[in-house]
């Protein structure tokens, strides 16, 4: 019986994607398994047999790798074996996924895993492991580096894992799998890149020599070819390590290049030795034009492929870069040095009849004495060839961008010219003057070049980022969107050496309706603004980026899945799907914030049906946290906001016995994860119901916070527990998310809420304890050209660099003090909140978009400034910040979007949390997350 559980989900019906479902079902049918049940998921599919589910908590589980070609034929012979033998196993659901699986930067864990089966008992994992291996002999596959094969060579293999058994919340909200013994000892099921196993876990095959089956650590040094002695591993990766060795023959330095058989395989039958191999071939020929490392040996052990190159010594350029931008920039005639060998490589390169394709700072050292070498050849071609496309989206010309990663060889061909090349360079040349994101000359639009004109970026970013003003011509004309319209390289060399046009003045570059604000202080006791420049704000823009992202969230909702939004590309952990920082609570209350500021009724009817995937799931957590952030209670809040606006007063009654389940006593104070969230939600909640259990529950929370403060040197700061399962332990910081402005934020709110119930010993309480933090903060500060700054650590040094960050930067710490200013009327806490916001628009181009540590969190915190001091130069900068984001938008199916698949929809850092701002910004309404002191006396 073959089942989609979600007939609402839209299926690929191309044959690629039909294929391994094509392929199951026929062996299903031949051999009577018409009421196996079969369902198909976006990344695997899963097969059982009637009446049967997986029985075992634990035990030995087997997996079968396979590539994408031989994968069909991998899973006909395996289902042949598994359907007679009856064994429940999925596998991966098309040939898109087993690409995944075996792609050069998959996990190293999981790679390779093509089919996973679920034997009943060790019986059957014996039988199984044997007749699969004999099944699949011959075929082709990538080693599971997590697991043991049955026999050296062998598709199959095994480790000791999970099948139905528990998953942990630990206290940082994250789901981890844990399985428990027979002894009753706990052991974490991590799929590491190496075969680990409980102490209880006894050998399946009891007529193998008896040993233990892990690896036993050694010191003797690894030695590759019979002559190659690795010193230091460079990096590991799915695909094979790099590493640094010893020639024994020659005594000199090499690099050893390692490629895993299999990985990286695709429908031609090529994998990474392939590519490998053509390295090598390519050192061979670039070797006369002494531009790369030399060539030392090529050779095979054990089935896998590596290459042994001359050491380049020196450093590569990214982090050439980083340490030059830490220390200022480089200077214009170092910076001119430096780039001028650059081209002249590339130059070099490109006249010898070849393209690089991969052309940036990663690839590329600088020697000692300044010069620069290629040192990573894998995609250098002859111009014109025809090869599988390769590139990095950050420093890829748009042509090839456009094209993606699917293209023919003879598409890539087309567009993976010396042009590409160029553009590649110019985004190099931005990157290592900067030390920014380079799709600030990229392009943050797939397939679109950078903007131009008045919206161009790069003569701003120059006037905070001063190595940059010389090149800006320069990197413009390697940058255009038009491959033919772009400068050549000697037009670049003639720009370097004084003979072309002359340099752009960067100031004069600015548009006029940039945000440039005054320099000089408005009124006594004000902060000089801050030195970047904004691009101009404009209205229709920030409409649009709201109203294609909101049309995003509900285009993108999928309901029918465990989590309902999709997850953001990036590796993140497994956390709780009904969080507020990267769960579908945060969505939901943008959303709610959306509907009642825009109205509409597809907006309602988003609201609703979110609301109730979560009202459905409220209590189905393995233990309810507290934080506002990743626990429950920023899911009661959401949730309650959404049934108020849907007038489902259940639901909200719902939303607050979730609430009034949280614990009021936790090992964490902060406010994320701990009391301060949970005692802060509570506050919301009794604001909008008037249930006094609610203020209750909150103050129960502040009085475990200040038990839990540390007033060490008259300070009033508060560590995470060193009980906390959490990797927050013993964390003792300033900031917002995990320190002592959250926990101030928090007290504040809960003072002013005793104060309007009449409970005047908690107000005293409760208000001198937020003052003792917000005075603490002052003695911590370091003021520096009118920035202020604060420690990472309780007691460390200060971090000086701009920094953007809501969680543990100057936007949330500042937050805090202008609340504590409005409250007491104290000076001092706002002039240190005005020197947090020239922190944090000091340099907005370095950071990401989102809300925890991005521009959204700064921007909410300049309109918190503008809202509490009437100051309208505040809101202009703000209007800057929303400025800065609309310039990082990408466009995904036609819609201008804020945040692209690798940053998902998460409120965190994703497209929810900047939505928010927008949403404020255009609408108005008080900082989200958050009870204002003027708020807790008016419930």
């Amino acid at each position: 019986m073959i089942t989609n559980p979600h007939p609402a989900r839209p299926r690929d019906e191309s044959a690629d994607s039909l294929l391994l479902l094509d392929v199951a079902r026929a062996v299903l049918e031949r051999r009577g398994g018409r009421r196996w049940t079969v369902q198909p998921s976006d990344a695997w599919c899963y097969v059982r047999p009637p009446g049967l589910a997986v029985r075992r908590a634990h035990g030995w589980k087997i997996h079968v790798s396979a590539t994408p070609l031989s994968a069909a034929l991998v899973l006909a012979r395996s289902a042949e074996v598994l359907t007679r033998r009856r064994a429940s196993f999925k596998f991966a659901v098309d040939l898109e996924r087993v690409v995944r699986l075996g792609d050069v930067w998959h996990d190293r864990g999981s790679g390779g895993k093509f089919i996973t089966v679920y034997p009943d008992d060790d019986e059957q994992f014996r039988i199984l492991a044997r007749e699969l291996d004999a099944a699949t002999a011959g075929l082709s596959g990538p080693r599971v580096l997590s697991d043991r094969p049955v026999r050296p060579g062998s598709l199959v293999s095994f480790r000791y894992g999970q099948f139905t058994g528990d998953m942990i919340l630990t206290d940082d909200g994250v789901l981890e799998p844990w399985m428990t013994g027979p002894d009753g000892s706990r052991f974490k099921d991590e799929r590491s890149a190496g075969f680990v196993l409980p102490s209880w876990a006894i050998c399946p095959f009891p007529d193998e020599p008896a040993g233990p089956m892990t690896a036993t650590a050694t010191t003797a040094p690894v030695l590759l070819g019979g002559r190659f002695k690795v010193v230091r591993a460079v990096r590991h990766a799915n695909k094979g390590g790099v590493y640094r060795a010893s020639d024994e023959r020659t005594g000199l330095d090499v690099i050893v290049k390692h490629a895993r058989a299999h990985v990286g395989a695709r429908l031609d039958g090529t994998d990474v030795r392939d590519r490998l191999r053509d390295e090598a071939r390519m050192l061979e020929r670039l070797a006369p034009l002494g531009v790369t490392p030399g060539k030392v040996h090529l050779f095979e052990e054990q089935g896998d492929l590596f290459l042994a190159e001359e050491l380049v010594p020196g450093q590569p350029l990214h982090l050439w870069q980083s340490a030059r931008v830490r220390d200022g920039g480089p200077g214009v005639d170092e910076a001119t040095a430096l780039i001028s060998r650059l081209v002249t490589l590339v130059r070099t390169v490109h006249e010898a009849g070849f393209v690089i394709r991969d052309l940036k700072p990663h690839n590329v050292m600088v020697t000692p004495a300044g010069d620069v070498r290629l040192i990573d050849t894998e995609y250098v071609i002859e111009a014109g060839r025809e090869s599988a496309p390769a590139y990095t989206r950050g420093f890829a010309a748009p042509e090839v961008r456009a094209l993606g990663l699917r293209a023919s060889p003879a598409e890539s061909a087309r567009v993976a010219g010396p042009e590409a090349d160029r553009f590649s360079l110019g985004v190099m040349l931005f990157s290592l003057l900067t030390d920014l994101d380079p799709r600030w000359a990229a392009g943050w639009i797939d397939g679109a070049g950078r903007p131009r004109g008045a919206r161009d970026p790069l003569p701003l970013i120059a006037l905070t980022h001063p190595p940059l003003a010389p090149f800006v011509e320069v990197i413009d004309g390697l940058t255009m969107a038009d491959p033919g319209a772009r400068w050549t390289l000697p037009q670049a060399v003639d720009r370097l050496t004084g003979h072309g046009t002359r340099p752009r003045e960067a100031g004069a570059a600015v548009p006029a309706s940039a945000s440039v604000p005054a320099t000089t202080p408005t009124a006594p006791g004000t902060i000089a603004a801050p030195r970047a420049v904004l691009p101009p704000y404009r209205p229709a823009a920030i409409d649009r980026l709201l109203d294609d992202g909101l049309a995003h969230l509900r285009r993108t909702m999928t309901p029918w899945r465990a989590t309902l939004w999709p997850a953001p590309e990036r590796n993140v952990p497994h956390t709780d799907p009904c969080n507020t920082w990267n769960g579908a609570a945060g969505v939901l209350a943008t959303l709610t914030h959306a509907a009642r500021a825009r109205g509409g009724a597809s907006l309602l009817t988003t609201v609703a049906e979110a609301a109730r995937w979560l009202d459905e799931r409220l209590f189905d957590a393995p233990r309810l946290l507290p934080g506002l952030c990743f626990g429950r209670s920023g899911t009661a809040w959401a949730l309650l906001d959404a049934a108020r606006l849907l007038g489902d007063a259940a639901m909200a009654d719902r939303a607050v016995t979730l609430a009034e389940r949280l614990p009021t006593m936790w090992p964490s104070p902060d406010f994320t994860h701990g009391l301060s969230g949970a005692g802060t939600a509570h506050l919301h909640l009794w604001q909008a119901t008037a249930d006094d259990a609610l203020l209750d529950a909150a103050f129960a929370c502040a009085d475990a916070v200040l038990d839990a403060a540390d007033r060490a040197d008259g300070d009033w700061t508060w560590p995470t527990s060193h009980a906390t399962d959490s990797a927050l332990a013993g964390a003792h910081t300033y900031g917002f998310a995990h320190g002592t402005a959250g926990v101030g934020a928090f007290l504040l709110a809960a003072a002013a809420a005793a104060e309007v119930r009449g409970r005047a010993a908690e107000a005293e309480r409760f208000t001198a304890a937020a003052r003792g933090a917000g005075e603490t903060l002052v003695r911590a500060a370091r003021v520096e050209d009118g920035r202020a700054a604060w420690p990472a650590e309780v007691g460390g040094k200060p971090q000086l660099r701009p920094s953007t960050q809501w969680c543990n930067g100057p936007a949330g710490i500042g937050g805090f003090l202008i609340r504590l200013w409005s409250a007491t009327g104290l000076r001092q806490f706002a002039d240190l909140a005005e020197r947090a916001a020239v922190a944090g628009v000091g340099d907005p181009w370095r950071a990401i978009a989102g809300a925890c540590c991005g521009n959204a969190g700064t921007g909410h915190f300049l309109l918190d400034l503008a809202d509490l001091t009437g100051e309208a130069r505040f809101r202009a900068r703000a209007e800057g910040i929303a400025a800065v984001i609309d310039a990082q938008h990408c466009e995904i199916d036609g819609l201008r979007l804020v945040a692209d698949a690798t940053s998902g929809s998460e409120y965190g850092n994703g497209a929810a949390g900047i939505l928010d701002f927008l949403l404020r910004l255009r609408h108005g309404g008080t900082r989200p997350w958050t009870v204002s002191w003027a708020q807790g006396r008016n419930p």
